[in-house]
């Protein structure tokens, strides 16, 4: 995604093997409480995530809730330049799921900037306008959507072998081209947002998350 930097450099990485039950959370991070613009951006997302449509397949299906969870634990909110969106860096750890045979990273920092595009269009009056994200306006739903994803694709690792998504650093170029790869696959569900099929979208992303905590429970 534009407006985003993913630091690994020197990260260094190890790997974890987990073949216990999913470490999908009950309830949502403290911070998702605590901040209605991020809950609904989660919720969104858990909503196109949990069911299927293409842009779930491309994830790996119902399986990714999970991930995005882990994702979504490592969040704090940071004040950064504005041309950043969410930023990844730190130590990252290698995962295999045994039970749900997926793959993927974890990032030590998952920070998302209070002066970017996922919470602003405009920082004062005196300022330029934010750059959106994708075909979309900064501090827009759709947008945020679109970050949460674009991040899920760098974690998610693919039946090739490769990250869902290539490693891009603070290369603009190469950070839309994989928000367009995003956008070409999720654009329909990321635009239907909030016009709900039989829920509203994020009514339908908490029970979503209720469901993965409640299938957790079970042997």
């Amino acid at each position: 995604m534009k407006l985003r930097a993913l630091l690994i450099g020197t990260a260094m990485m190890s790997l974890t093997v987990v073949s216990a039950k999913a470490v999908t959370p009950s309830v949502p991070p403290p911070l998702i409480a605590e901040d209605k613009i991020l809950e609904r951006a989660y919720y969104d997302t858990l909503s196109i995530l949990g069911t299927p449509n293409e842009c779930s397949d491309f994830f790996g299906g119902i399986r990714s809730v999970e991930i995005f969870n882990e994702l979504i634990s490592k969040v704090r909110k940071v004040y950064l330049p504005s041309v950043i969106g969410i930023r990844m860096s730190g130590t990252t750890t290698n995962i295999f799921n045994m039970r749900t045979k997926s793959e993927y990273r974890l990032f030590n920092k998952v920070s998302i900037n209070g002066n970017g595009p996922f919470y602003k269009n405009q920082l004062t009056t005196t300022q330029a306008f934010v750059p959106g994200v994708g075909r979309f306006a900064a501090n827009t739903q759709e947008a945020r959507v679109l970050m949460f994803l674009h991040e899920l694709g760098h974690v998610v690792k693919g039946t090739s072998g490769d990250w869902l998504l290539p490693d891009d650093g603070v290369d603009e170029s190469k950070s839309r081209e994989n928000t367009k790869k995003v956008e070409d696959v999720c654009g329909e569900q990321i635009k239907n947002l909030g016009k709900g099929d039989l829920l509203m979208n994020s009514d339908r992303g908490k029970f979503v998350a209720e469901k993965s905590a409640v299938a957790d429970t079970k042997p």
